[in-house]
């Protein structure tokens, strides 16, 4: 679709659903039991950035960040399916499928789903970041560049699928999952297809992730990657189970806006072959087999009906993402690890015509890897954002900041780039959706 094309529909979107309205998406029904659910979505934002005229003028603009045509419903009681259409600012506009399967709903207990879907790991792959309390969690869209460097291995907040992706949110491959003792236990099995790239495997000792050298091209797609996550909600404390397990797009939220009170305890695991046929002789080493393992838990309750108050919580840790080599020129295995915290405060009454809410979200990072005698890859962002929801979860208008600041062997090579090793931006964002 044509980017002007995908202008007038998203600015058409934007001017007539900007007003509460009942927030139902169009429906087309055959019969009580086949349907199909239609939605848009745009997001606008305005981005004040830091200066950097060196690397980035772009400082001070507005833009369109994404257009999201949806399609979820079912042919019957026993298959059910969704499809998201999106075209990105990252993309040039182009339109092209970001995400979409096919579900067998056999019993609750046992629930099949195939297609390019969320892989079940982390808490982290099944939220939708566009209702998170804080926009800048939306993946990667507000970290600038030089962050990204220490990144290139592994990205434990990646955002939809690209081929380059070492680590994958979004993946092509099949999941059972479960929802046991009316959601007390939940469970997720997942095979995906094995990605195997010499692409930014080694961090050099003088900066910067470059390509592996292998004895023979990798074997990409050679086997498959498997992910397991368990989640727990004590649904004997009054708390409602989420219905992860029957949604075909596998999302959560970190807001329900007062619909139900919730709490989830999470653990993930994730294992994934990589590279093999690495050149021993130079690195020590012939193959790399990324195993990884996420525990996470959230939790929304409203008070005193009109307070609603949220916290989620995450620790993921990467095994063997890559190699880095050290001051006396040897080559070790590297891992990442990261932790990530978030709060909400939102008062479900209405002021005007839509009520407010605040959230605030942290994230560490760590990435093995040595620079400038200097160890570890490491950044600190700190994110805050005013809320006003004029029409549900979704629809709504947020001015928040996001402040990113490197440290250790990250800051030391960011600074001989000539970037900015710290970087505050603001934004005005406004999401619409039917």
């Amino acid at each position: 679709m044509k980017l002007i094309s995908w202008f007038i529909f998203g600015l058409m979107s934007f001017l007539f659903f900007s007003f509460p309205f009942n927030l139902n998406a169009f429906q087309v029904k055959i019969d009580e039991d086949t349907f199909a659910n239609i939605q848009a979505q745009i997001r606008v934002f305005y981005l004040n950035k830091d200066e950097d005229k060196n690397h980035n003028y772009r400082y001070n603009y507005f833009e369109i960040y994404k257009y999201r045509l949806g399609i979820k419903g079912q042919l019957n009681n026993l298959v059910s399916f969704y499809t998201f259409i999106d075209a990105n600012e990252n993309n040039n506009y182009q339109a092209k499928l970001w995400e979409g399967g096919i579900q067998f709903n056999f019993c609750p207990e046992f629930i099949v789903k195939v297609g390019k879907i969320r892989v079940p790991f982390s808490r982290h792959n099944f939220v939708s970041r566009h209702n998170s309390p804080v926009m800048s969690s939306n993946g990667d869209y507000f970290l600038p560049n030089q962050f990204k460097e220490a990144l290139k291995a592994v990205n434990p907040y990646a955002g939809g699928m690209k081929s380059s992706q070492p680590f994958k949110r979004t993946d092509v491959g099949m999941v059972i999952a479960g929802f046991l003792k009316d959601g007390l236990f939940k469970y997720y099995v997942g095979i995906f297809n094995e990605d195997r790239s010499n692409s930014n495997k080694v961090w050099s000792f003088n900066g910067g992730f470059k390509d592996i050298t292998t004895l023979s091209p990798p074997e990409d797609k050679k086997n498959f990657e498997y992910d397991i996550r368990f989640e727990f909600t004590p649904t004997f404390w009054g708390f409602k189970s989420e219905k992860t397990v029957f949604d075909p797009s596998q999302r959560v939220n970190q807001t329900y806006l007062g619909k139900m009170d919730t709490m989830t305890f999470g653990i993930g695991y994730h294992r994934e072959k990589h590279l093999e046929h690495i050149n021993k002789s130079t690195y020590g080493i012939s193959s790399l087999t990324r195993e990884a393992y996420a525990v996470d838990f959230s939790f929304e309750k409203t008070f005193k009906q009109k307070y609603i108050i949220g916290a989620e919580a995450g620790y993921m840790y990467f095994d063997d993402t890559h190699l880095y080599e050290t001051a006396s020129g040897e080559y070790k295995k590297g891992d990442a690890y990261t932790w990530y915290g978030e709060a909400h405060i939102i008062y479900n009454q209405k002021i005007g015509f839509g009520i407010p809410g605040v959230g605030f979200r942290y994230e560490y990072v760590n990435v093995d890897g040595e620079y400038n005698n200097e160890k570890d890859l490491i950044y600190r962002r700190y994110g805050v954002c005013l809320s006003y929801y004029y029409a549900g979860r979704t629809n709504r208008i947020g001015i928040g900041f996001d402040y990113v600041d490197a440290d250790d062997a990250l800051e030391a090579y960011i600074k001989d780039n000539n970037w900015e090793e710290s970087t505050f931006t603001w934004y005005v964002g406004i999401y619409a959706q039917f």
